[in-house]
Formats: C-alpha cells, sequence, structure tokens
C-alpha cells in the first residue's frame, strides 16, 4: 500500500515536472517554429540568388537558340548547359514567346512531347521581366523554386528562361533543423524531468516532516519538533509548526489542567449542576446531580433531560433559560420514600463567543435539610416557650394571689411560696437543660477529650441521685468490672450522660422498684445498661423519645419536674463520644437504655 507522504512525493513531482515540462514545451515549439521559418525564409532567398545567377549564366545560349530555332538541330541545350544544370541539381526551361516550351534540361531532345504544357512563371516573367518563387508539378511531381527572365533581342521579347531547383533542395535542410528541434525538445524534457525530480525529492523530504508532525498534531501529540535549518521557506514553516506545537502544548495543558479542575470542584460540590445543550441533551452531570436525579452520570450524558429524571421543573426550568436567555429559579418538592425531598432550582443559559445561547445550566440546592431544621427551629421555640410560659404564669399568679391578698393566713402564704419555689426550681431546670443541649450542639466534637476511667462518672452519678432514690424507697444498684473502663472522653459529659439516663429510670420507677446499672466491656466498646422496673414505654414511642421536649406523658413528666429534654442530652453526648444509646422497653415491665462508647 501506498503511503501517504510517498504519494504526497508523486503528486509533488508530476506537478512539478507537468510545470516545466509544459514550459519548456511551449518554449522550444514556439523557438522550433521561429526557426524553421527563418531557415526556410533564408534558404529559399539563397536558392532564388543561385538561381538567378545560373539563369544569367545561361541566357546568352538560351537566346542563341531561340534566334536559330529553324535549326532542329539547336533544340536541346548544350552540353555546357546539361553539365550545369546537373552539377547544380537544377533544371533549365526555355519557352518561346507564345509559351511553348523549346528546351528542358530534364527532358531528352528526342522527346518533344513531355515538353508541353509546362507554363510555371513564364507568363509572370514574359509581362514583368522576372520571376521568383514557387511554381507547380515538376518532372517526378515535385513541386519547386524557380527564377524565371524574359530573353530581350533588340528589344523584341524572344522568350523566357526558367531555372528551378525542386522543393526537396529546402525541405531537407528543414527537416533536419525540425529533428535538430526535436533532439532539443527530448534534451529539455529529460532535464526538465530530471530538474523536477531533483526538486521533488528536496522539497518531497521536508514536507514528508511536516505532514507527519502535523498528522501527530491532529492526533493530540504535540510533541513532535522540526529540526529544518534552512532559511527557506521551509525553514520559516518549519519553525512556524515547531512554535504551534508548542503553544498548542501550553494550552491544552492548561485547558486539561483547568477542566480537571472544574470538574473536582462540580464532583466536590454539595449542590447538583446539570449543563445541556441547545437541543437540551445532557453534556455534564456531577455526582451530587445524579443522587438527586437518582440517575447516574455515565447514563445520562447525551440524553436528554426528560430522560433520565422523573423531576419535569427541571426540564422546565432548562427550557426557560434556554428560550428566555434569562435565569430562572424555583423550588420544587419531590415525592419519594423514605421521605419528600425540597429543592431549589436555580438556571442560568451558556452563551457562545458570539453571544448566542448555546446551552443553559441549573443547580439543584436539596434543602431538605434545611427545611427538616427549620420545622426543627419552629418546634423547639414553641415548645420552649411553652415549657417556658407554664411555670412563669403560675408563678406570675401564685405572686400576684398573695400580693393581692394581705389577709392570708401563713398557712396559706407559706404553701404558695413552697409552690413557687417548685415552679421557680423546674423553670431553673429547665433553663440549666436548655443551656446544656446548646453548649452540647454547639461544641459537636471539639471538647477536649481525654482517657478517663468511665466507672468515675457513673459512681458520681449514682452518689448525687442516691438519697433521691432512697427517698422513694428505689433500690439501685452497681454492677462494674474490677478493672478500668478505658475510653476517650469529657468527664462533666459523661457524668451528666449517666445522671439523666439514672435521673429517668428513677422518676418513672414506682416505690419500691429497682434499678441497675450495669457497666460491662466487649472487644471494642465500653457498656453501659440502666435498667429498671418501671412503667415502661409503649414501641409507638421508642423512635422519638430523644427528640427535644417529646415525651410519653405529659401530665406525669410535668410532675415528676421532666424537662423532656434529658434523652436529647444524652444522645448528644453520645454522638460527641462517637458512640450511640439505644432503649428496649415494654408497658409496665420496664425499661433498659443501653449505651456504648468506644474503648482507647
Amino acid at each position: 500500500m501506498t503511503s501517504p507522504d510517498s504519494t504526497l512525493g508523486s503528486r509533488f513531482l508530476w506537478k512539478a515536472f507537468a510545470g516545466y515540462g509544459l514550459l519548456i514545451l511551449l518554449t522550444v515549439a514556439v523557438l522550433g517554429e521561429l526557426i524553421t521559418d527563418r531557415v526556410r525564409d533564408d534558404l529559399e532567398a539563397e536558392l532564388t540568388r543561385e538561381l538567378r545567377a545560373a539563369a544569367h549564366c545561361v541566357a546568352g545560349e538560351a537566346l542563341q537558340m531561340l534566334r536559330e530555332r529553324g535549326d532542329e538541330t539547336s533544340r536541346g541545350f548544350g552540353e555546357t548547359v546539361l553539365a550545369t544544370a546537373r552539377s547544380a541539381e537544377l533544371r533549365f526551361t526555355l519557352f518561346d514567346g507564345s509559351g511553348q516550351v523549346f528546351a528542358d534540361t530534364a527532358v531528352p531532345v528526342d522527346e518533344p512531347a513531355v515538353l508541353a504544357g509546362d507554363d510555371g512563371g513564364w507568363r509572370e516573367a514574359l509581362s514583368a521581366g522576372e520571376f521568383s518563387g514557387p511554381i507547380g508539378a515538376t518532372a517526378g511531381g515535385a513541386a519547386a523554386l524557380a527564377f524565371a527572365q524574359r530573353l530581350d533581342d533588340d528589344g523584341v521579347a524572344r522568350g523566357v528562361l526558367r531555372a528551378s531547383r525542386p522543393r526537396a533542395a529546402v525541405d531537407r535542410p528543414i527537416a533536419a533543423v525540425r529533428d535538430l528541434v526535436l533532439a532539443a525538445l527530448a534534451v529539455a524534457l529529460l532535464s526538465a524531468f530530471a530538474l523536477a525530480f531533483a526538486r521533488a525529492r528536496a522539497i518531497e523530504r521536508p514536507l514528508q516532516r511536516m505532514s507527519a508532525v502535523a498528522q501527530a498534531m491532529a492526533q493530540g501529540d504535540f510533541s513532535h519538533r522540526l529540526s529544518i535549518d534552512d532559511r527557506d521557506a521551509f525553514g520559516e514553516l518549519a519553525h512556524a509548526l515547531n512554535q504551534l506545537g508548542s503553544v498548542s502544548r501550553d494550552r491544552i495543558d492548561v485547558m486539561a489542567t483547568d477542566r480537571s479542575r472544574v470538574l473536582a470542584i462540580l464532583g466536590a460540590m454539595v449542590e447538583g449542576v446539570v449543563a445541556v445543550d441547545e437541543d437540551e441533551c445532557i453534556v455534564h452531570l456531577n455526582t451530587a446531580a445524579a443522587r438527586i436525579l437518582d440517575t447516574q452520570s455515565g447514563h445520562a450524558i447525551g440524553r436528554r433531560v426528560w430522560e433520565v429524571t422523573r423531576i419535569r421543573e427541571v426540564s422546565d426550568i432548562l427550557a426557560q433559560a434556554l428560550r428566555t436567555g434569562e435565569e430562572r429559579s424555583a423550588q420544587v418538592r419531590v415525592v419519594a420514600p423514605p421521605r419528600d425531598r425540597w429543592v431549589e432550582l436555580h438556571a442560568s443559559p451558556l452563551h457562545d463567543s458570539d453571544g448566542v445561547v448555546a446551552g443553559a445550566v441549573v443547580v439543584l440546592h436539596d434543602v431538605s435539610d434545611l427545611r427538616r431544621l427549620e420545622a426543627i427551629r419552629r418546634d423547639f421555640v414553641a415548645n420552649v416557650s411553652h415549657e417556658l410560659k407554664t411555670p412563669i404564669t403560675a408563678i406570675r399568679g401564685m405572686v400576684e394571689t398573695v400580693l393581692d391578698d394581705p389577709d392570708m393566713d401563713e398557712q396559706h402564704r407559706q404553701s404558695f411560696l413552697r409552690r413557687i419555689r417548685e415552679q421557680t426550681g423546674r423553670l431553673a431546670t429547665l433553663v440549666v437543660d436548655l443551656l446544656t443541649l446548646s453548649r452540647l450542639e454547639a461544641e459537636g466534637s471539639a471538647h477536649e477529650l481525654e482517657v478517663l476511667d468511665l466507672r468515675v462518672p457513673v459512681r458520681e452519678s449514682l452518689q448525687a441521685l442516691a438519697e433521691p432514690a432512697a427517698l422513694r424507697g428505689i433500690e439501685v444498684e452497681l454492677e462494674e468490672p474490677d478493672r478500668p473502663v478505658r475510653v476517650l472522653g469529657d468527664l462533666e459529659s459523661l457524668r451528666l450522660l449517666a445522671s439523666n439516663l439514672l435521673d429517668n429510670a428513677v422518676k418513672y420507677t414506682p416505690q419500691g422498684g429497682q434499678v441497675w446499672l450495669r457497666l460491662r466491656t466487649d472487644a471494642d466498646h465500653a457498656i453501659l445498661d440502666v435498667v429498671d422496673t418501671g412503667i415502661g414505654i409503649d414501641r409507638k414511642h421508642l423512635d422519638r423519645i430523644f427528640q427535644r421536649f417529646y415525651r410519653v406523658d405529659k401530665a406525669r413528666s410535668r410532675e415528676l419536674g421532666g424537662t423532656g429534654l434529658g434523652l436529647s442530652i444524652v444522645k448528644h453526648v453520645c454522638a460527641t463520644h462517637r458512640g450511640d444509646v439505644s432503649v428496649e422497653s415494654e408497658p409496665g415491665r420496664g425499661s433498659t437504655f443501653r449505651v456504648r462508647l468506644p474503648l482507647v
């Protein structure tokens, strides 16, 4: 198979040769024709001069023959004229005054019939005195060049003497000139081919190298360089190609780096990004967008938006941005298990270098968590307001009652004051719990944790609640290992965790019940179980009891002084210590709260 480079060289060779050859062919043809015409004219002029001279030499004898025309022996030219005709390849023809051939060196004297009928040029000579030029057929049927002169005798035209020579005397040199011109043409064409071949070969090599470098650049390989140091056009072209390769490689490297950065940025974004062309076909879709639209990036590229997602609003807002060339925003609710999601959409058109809309991009922001947090915030504010309002209203009412009744007996006054003290204590406990929960949420995992023995906060919590438990006749037992249970944690937070669990167990266990604190370890975790024989919790409440202000029995919880924040505090402490909390309970059979914290 012929390579593209050899084909390129062959085409260039034949084009170069065709140009040189055509130029030489035209030049030689024109010059050959001019030379041939000039040689013909010169030969004819020279031959005419020779014919004139020969005719003048023979004219005297010819005139004498015409004077003696009565003598039959004088009808043929003499030997001198015949010898002259033979040596110079001439033909002498003598015409009388009437145009009859009187004598001819080419015709024997005894054959007079052959002499008749040839009168080429005699009329012109008879009338004008001379004639020179071509004449018609001669002996053998060949054309000839002739010179004819009138023979006068004392002013009387006796006849015409014509000297002629066959045309071949001129055609032979002309043919030789033509042969010479053809030979020169052949030599010139061969020289042109050799020159074109040498020039094509000299041009072909740099062209082949340039073609190979250009093809490599077209395929994205810009590492090739040309080593052509000539200062001609090829050297300049090679230098330009080298510069093009360097600049293109640098630009492509910059573009690749920028593209990688953009893709990395888009891939790391928590917002979804979808870009489409003017036909609404997806050209880019990042991971977040694939998650929100419930599709895959590789599956979506090249397809229309409405083919890869059931969220009609995404396709609609992109179509609007493409149609109007303006930004568009919307918020859509996506109904999907396990729970609905809210997604904010912001679409913008993409313009090309001419300012024409060439596509659009939409940013999808999943605001479901924000909405849930907003709902939690509203519920929290409402619950806090309600929880604060209840004791404040009670305190205000009892204070106003005491102030408005100065005659109130001491027993009732003391009763009101005790109730005010209870409500202020409840209010103080609520504020403390709120501050504690706020601190835990604000600090997150920013506690300065240290290695400590988990038995220490558990024991301190037990000591703090031993008296309230004893007053209610509740027996509390602690089961712990003999060796330290080392965890990475914050002592105050872990004490708060154990206190809240133990406090709940004591509060919701009837008088005479039992509570167990069981601390143990497995391979990787420390496990604290708080078990009680209390009233228990219905299964439907187990998923929500760790929410703030959630109470299974609101009236009983308020009666016992609960704020509804204890278990929320426990959950946050477990989260900051990379642990977890769970519950098992049945109504009337008590509850078991289990905390798991990683061991050091």
